[in-house]
Order: C-alpha cells, then sequence, then structure tokens
C-alpha cells in the first residue's frame, strides 16, 4: 500500500512511525521549508503517552519536557489571584502526564524516523484525481505520482480537507476568541514556572522553556474570525495588552518573527465523515478541539496508532469506518468539554475570576486532584481493540 501523509506535525509524524511499525513506508510532505519552531507547550496524557511508549520514545519526549512546578495567576495591578503545583495534578494522573514545546515534540518523532523516512519539505499537495483504484496527486513541485490513500494531517486550515471535503467555512466553528504564541529569546527573570495574568475577556501568560527562553500564550475573547496579516499583529496585540504589567507588555516589544508565530481564530473542526473514497482526515484536520481541551496532540497520536492499526488488519473502506468509529466518541465528548473550558480559561465577569481564584486552587490540591484529573483528562483508549 502508498500512502502519502501531508503534514508533518505531531499527527503525520506519529502515523508515519506507527505505518513503519506494521511495515509500510509512507511519503511525507510538508509545504514549510523545515521543521516548525512556532507553537506553544502541548500536553502529552494518557493515549498520547501510550502511544509514545509503543513507539519507543517515551524516554525521549521526558527528556525534552518542560520543568512544570508551581504555576501562579495575577491581576493587572500584579497583585496575586491564585496559584497551584503541576506536580500534583501529574501526581493524580499517574505520572502518565507531561508537558513539551511542540517543536521538541516534532523533533523526537522526526529523528526517531531518521535514516528510515525522509520527510519532502517545501512541498504541498496541489490537486488530487481518483481513478482506476487509486488517487493520482499533483505536487507543487509539478510531479505528480499515485497512491492508494491520502491522509490529511496537515492541521485545523487543511489544504488537503479543502481541496477533497470544501471550503473551510464549513468545517470551522469558531468559539468566539483569538490565540497567539511565540517564542522569546531572552525569558524575563521568573521564580516559578508559568505566570498567567488573568482579566475579563482576557489572559496571558509566561512559562519557562528550561533552556533560558520563555514562550508566550496569549488569548483573548473575540467573535471577528478574519485573519490578522503578519505586519499588524504586534499592533493588534499592543491595542489589547500593551498596557498590561510589564511582565506582559514588554514582550511585545522584543523582536518577534510575526510570520512564524502561532496567530489565529480558536475553532474547532467538525466534519461529519472523516474519509471520502481515498481520503482521511487525521488530528486537527479531522477534529481539531483547541488547545483550550489540552487533549489534541494526545488524540492525534492515539488516532494515527488506530489508523496505522485498521489499515493493516482490513480492507481499506472498512479500515477508515472503523478508525473513525474507534475514535470519533471521545473527539466529540473532548470537543464539548473545550466549549465549557473557554467560559472559564477567559472569565466573562469579575466575579468570574473571583471564584476561580478560590475554587481552582482546592481542585488542584491533593486528594481532590484525582476529581478534577477524571473531569478534565481524556478517557484511555484499549490501543489493540475497541475503546474502553
Amino acid at each position: 500500500m502508498r500512502v502519502l501523509i501531508s503534514g508533518a506535525g505531531p499527527a503525520g509524524l506519529t502515523l508515519a512511525a506507527c505505518l513503519l511499525r506494521q511495515g509500510i513506508t509512507p511519503v511525507i510532505v510538508e509545504k514549510a521549508e523545515a521543521i516548525r519552531e512556532a507553537g506553544y507547550a502541548v500536553g502529552i496524557h494518557v493515549n498520547g503517552w501510550n502511544v509514545a511508549e509503543r513507539l519507543g520514545i517515551i524516554e525521549d519526549l521526558l527528556g525534552n519536557a518542560l520543568d512544570l512546578g508551581r504555576s501562579e495567576y495575577r491581576n493587572l495591578r500584579d497583585a496575586p489571584l491564585f496559584q497551584y503545583d503541576y506536580k500534583h495534578f501529574s501526581a493524580a494522573a499517574d505520572g502518565k502526564m507531561l508537558a513539551i514545546m511542540r517543536d521538541a515534540l516534532v523533533r523526537v518523532l522526526h529523528e526517531h524516523l531518521d535514516g528510515r523516512l525522509t520527510v519532502r519539505f517545501g512541498t504541498q499537495i496541489d490537486a488530487m484525481t481518483e481513478a482506476n483504484q487509486c488517487l493520482t496527486v499533483r505536487f507543487s513541485t509539478g510531479e505528480t505520482e499515485d497512491f492508494d490513500l491520502v491522509v490529511a494531517a496537515d492541521g485545523y486550515r487543511s489544504r488537503v480537507r479543502q481541496l477533497w471535503f470544501g471550503p473551510h467555512e464549513a468545517f470551522l466553528r469558531p468559539l468566539g476568541y483569538r490565540a497567539a504564541a511565540w517564542r522569546l529569546p531572552d525569558g524575563p527573570g521568573m521564580d516559578c514556572s508559568f505566570v498567567g495574568f488573568m482579566d475579563v475577556d482576557r489572559q496571558a501568560g509566561l512559562y519557562r522553556v528550561g533552556d533560558g527562553t520563555a514562550a508566550t500564550l496569549f488569548c483573548w475573547r473575540d467573535q471577528e474570525t478574519q485573519r490578522i496579516a503578519a505586519e499588524d499583529r504586534q499592533r493588534y496585540l499592543k491595542d489589547i495588552f500593551g498596557n498590561w504589567p510589564g511582565m506582559i507588555s514588554a514582550t511585545l516589544d522584543q523582536e518577534v518573527d510575526w510570520n512564524d508565530c502561532f496567530f489565529d481564530t480558536i475553532a474547532q473542526v467538525e466534519v461529519p465523515n472523516w474519509s471520502r473514497g481515498r481520503v482521511v482526515l487525521l488530528g486537527d484536520a479531522a477534529h481539531c478541539m483547541t488547545f483550550l481541551s489540552g487533549q489534541g496532540t494526545s488524540t492525534a497520536m492515539a488516532g494515527a496508532y488506530i489508523l496505522a492499526q485498521e489499515l493493516t488488519a482490513k480492507p481499506l473502506p472498512d479500515a477508515l469506518a472503523v478508525y473513525e468509529a474507534r475514535l470519533k466518541p471521545l473527539t466529540l465528548t473532548l470537543q464539548a468539554q473545550s466549549q465549557k473550558i473557554g467560559g472559564h480559561y477567559v472569565p466573562r465577569s469579575r466575579l468570574g475570576i473571583v471564584i476561580q481564584s478560590w475554587l481552582i486552587p482546592i481542585l488542584m490540591r491533593p486528594p481532590f486532584t484525582r476529581f478534577t484529573v477524571k473531569k478534565m483528562l481524556a478517557r484511555a483508549l484499549a490501543l489493540d481493540g475497541a475503546t474502553s
């Protein structure tokens, strides 16, 4: 079977590794010229952790994980609101939890494939035609090749999904927020792992990466969905956060590659069917839950494992149907949770901030953390069979 994977992110690279374990050597194309350095921290929880163990990369992930401990939130007067210790949360998840920068995760996966598979960087799919039980794909390089299956693992604004399933507007469900994230070459002095500032309809934070740098994550309520041009992003953020405490406002004066940073509308993806003919959607292209869920990366890795497993066990139409049936119930549950989380992550009122300041420290402290973990994290998928 000839499999083409579009996208060399966590979903696409995990699928490639899983297919290699099954004796299938896929082709991967990625429109970027190299591994993307942009992005924010992602969580690897039980389902992603279990896949990483099967692939033999969990120790590499742990070696690149963020050392998260005490996290604190402040108001715009720079006064404390609340704090909690991430390690309590991790312990309540039986240790199967880590946070890692997205680019570090991608590097670990890419190195795992080194010598066995080469990513075709600077290449994307321009057109596809299905005939004679195969897909003829035309690439941006002008070359054409035939494949048995094309996997769209190219993000929530998937080019492949747009070409084969329809326009983005048919599947993107904006949640009423925007977010921005980028790496700071010179991190500010911080005496804890994460410092967040919270106000009505807005939140911004900084966390230590561990190599002397820091990373940002800004999120704010915004009903508009049009894309913001790279040259306008700094001014746009200064209008919203420019008068915040110095730790936040100073980040907007540093030199930033606004073309490379994450800056987009927060939207979920809802696609009635994840496959059509010989094209199948994976990860955010199929079921983006947004970073608010904290489960997107782990679910994408589990989906990649399940898809590879089914492709080697069943005829193609059956494999694609069973892959979706095994994963979709979980993604629908997590999407529903993500919609609710948004109102807590970006409070709508002063009262909401007060309630969070009182409630979160309690829920994040033993013995309540096990209850919190059970409510927030995904259930474990039986990767070698039906969902548990």
